[in-house]
């Protein structure tokens, strides 16, 4: 063994311990975070992104399940110009001249209503029978007597706004103590002149549908598109409850119509309130409808007059929540009977309970 060499190895190990001993005492650490940021940002990656997808979904469940349980009060916009033509996002689609469907028709885009018919919006739960899914308006066709102007068809749909209570178990006349007016139409906006003071102590929730009541109402009987609405009452009040009505009304766009409407809607085939739709036995019928409605699921059921179901399935709408999307569902009924076809959506919680639903009733010949 040579001990000259190993005691040269010896030093050499100690000069190179000294020198990164010195080297560690020089080095300062320091925040490179948006260094690495900007670095990891641009390189490219291949890794799953299943985490942000759960992220994504958690807060769409969050946004949508906010949306069943409590909807914000009325907001008023400033007067707008109405678009030449009504679009779908304006105007809901009309029933046909006659209670019979035709499952090859394609809707329209106005609300002007059929013959004896006007539009009436109201407050009703998201899901018929499940007083817990919130609140929002739907619209039926009322039967009236009225003059062929939108200005007579306004007057009597409003009438009926105002004196009809919300389809909660307490029934809520909301307008107790209000009259109509006045409704003048000009090119610019619709004024609707109130009588009185609401005598109803109600939530501020229920207070602002009720103020979209009139304003849909109004634009859906005057069939001029989302025409701005002003709201005036003949003491000069500047608000409705703790609503303020100092500006006129317009409806929101549909990506934010959850805020007021229920969230599904079957609109063809349509009939007068309290009546039913008459369709041909053995012949493919078409359903159609809008929902906000998660991941745009939307499930039915066709029973007969025992309550028996008979067909049943699912579709998925064109746009899923908060967006509104429309939805079609293709059935046949081969016998003759009383039929009534429901469409839902279930709660995203546990899959059983409905969160928003409609049905129609029909009668197979």
């Amino acid at each position: 063994m040579n001990t000259d060499n190993h005691h040269d190895h010896g030093a050499l190990e100690n000069e190179l311990r000294a020198a990164l001993a010195h080297r560690a005492e020089q080095v300062r650490p320091s925040d490179r975070w948006e260094e690495i940021a900007m670095t990891t940002a641009k390189a490219p990656t291949t890794t799953r992104r299943w985490p942000i997808v759960l992220l994504a979904a958690a807060a769409v469940l969050a946004v949508v399940a906010g949306t069943w349980f409590l909807r914000p009060q009325a907001t008023p916009t400033v007067p707008a110009t109405p678009s030449p033509t009504a679009s779908a996002t304006d105007a809901s689609p009309s029933p046909s001249a006659s209670p019979s469907a035709t499952p090859s028709g394609t809707p329209s885009t106005s609300e002007t209503g059929f013959g004896g018919t006007v539009p009436v919006y109201y407050i009703a739960p998201e899901a018929l029978g499940w007083p817990e899914s919130g609140l929002g308006l739907r619209r039926v066709w009322v039967p009236a007597e009225t003059p062929d102007t939108p200005a007579a068809k306004a007057k009597a749909a409003l009438v009926i706004a105002l004196g009809r209570p919300t389809a909660t178990e307490g029934q809520i006349k909301a307008w107790d103590g209000v009259s109509l007016s006045n409704i003048v139409i000009d090119s610019d906006r619709i004024t609707v002149t109130l009588s009185g003071a609401p005598s109803a102590d109600i939530a501020d929730n229920i207070a602002g549908l009720a103020v979209q009541q009139l304003v849909w109402t109004a634009q859906a009987a005057v069939g001029q598109g989302n025409l701005p609405v002003q709201l005036t009452t003949t003491d000069g009040a500047s608000r409705l409850w703790t609503v303020d009505i100092s500006a006129p009304f317009t409806r929101p766009a549909r990506a934010q119509q959850y805020t007021v409407l229920t969230d599904l809607w079957i609109t063809e085939p349509s009939y007068p309130e309290g009546g039913t739709a008459v369709v041909p036995a053995g012949r493919p019928l078409k359903i159609s409808g809008e929902a906000t409605v998660f991941e745009a699921n939307v499930q039915w059921q066709l029973s007969d007059a025992t309550g028996r179901v008979v067909d049943q399935g699912f579709v998925t709408a064109s746009a899923g929540a908060p967006d509104r999307g429309t939805f079609d569902i293709s059935v046949t009924i081969p016998d003759a009977g009383e039929y009534v076809l429901k469409a839902f959506a279930v709660s995203m919680k546990d899959g059983a309970g409905e969160v928003a639903n409609d049905s129609v009733s029909l009668t197979v010949r």
